[in-house]
């Protein structure tokens, strides 16, 4: 299984700010729930009693849904409803979660989910955005992630790892995907709106050139958080 740390948005300018105090503080009893297959198969994912998508292909989102804080039951199924994984999660109060279903490290004919939390920040500046990456390109161990001014963005970023968040100017960015060594993987243009969260989900695989990025609008963005 992936080594899962729990985490929450960080900036340079901000640290751990308002996460504790504003657990301590908010009475809202629901989180949101989403989920991204990063595997190599279309799967049906089912949450309890709720069916979160069918044939669910590599790179595709389900819908998110709205959950009261509780331990939730995950089957994972082929589409020939061969059971692939069963497991529990642990959905906490007042975030946003991106499950996402991706290939062991270990055997990469297995599965294991990778829960990507994030909070509700009420503190960005007006002309700032927030990036993170993570890493699910199962053939590329450790990846950096700098824009076209060689500023170095993210570093050593492990297959199955998420950063935490980076506060960057809003605006037109060309980020170049690379290895260690600085051999170029691929270049991804965004366009950072203010006050916008955004998580660079790399998937697919080098070998078989399926590997990109993609960019969902991440649900701090707009969902009913605290």
């Amino acid at each position: 299984m992936f080594d899962i740390i729990s985490y929450y948005n960080t900036y340079p300018y901000s640290g751990y700010m308002g996460y504790y105090s504003m657990m301590t503080s908010c009475f809202c009893k629901k989180s949101y729930f989403r989920v991204l297959n990063a595997f190599n198969l279309p799967l049906d994912i089912q949450v309890n009693d709720i069916l979160m998508a069918e044939s669910l292909k590599i790179g595709e989102f389900t819908k998110y849904v709205k959950l009261p804080p509780n331990s939730y039951r995950v089957l994972i199924h082929s589409e020939n409803d061969n059971l692939l994984f069963e497991s529990d999660i642990n959905i906490d109060n007042n975030l946003v979660y991106t499950a996402v279903v991706s290939e062991d490290n270990k055997d990469h004919n297995d599965i294991c989910i990778l829960m990507v939390p994030e909070q509700k920040v009420h503190h960005m500046a007006c002309n700032m955005s927030a990036l993170r990456l993570a890493n699910l390109c199962v053939d590329e161990a450790e990846v950096v992630l700098s824009a076209s001014d060689g500023t170095v963005l993210f570093s050593d970023i492990k297959y199955g790892k998420v950063s935490c968040n980076v506060a960057v100017p809003s605006g037109r960015y060309n980020l170049y995907l690379k290895r260690q060594d600085g051999t170029e993987i691929l270049e991804h243009y965004l366009d950072a709106a203010p006050y916008m969260h955004y998580t660079l989900f790399i998937v697919g695989k080098q070998k078989d050139g399926s590997i990109k990025i993609i960019v969902p609008e991440d649900g701090v963005n707009y969902l009913d958080l605290c």
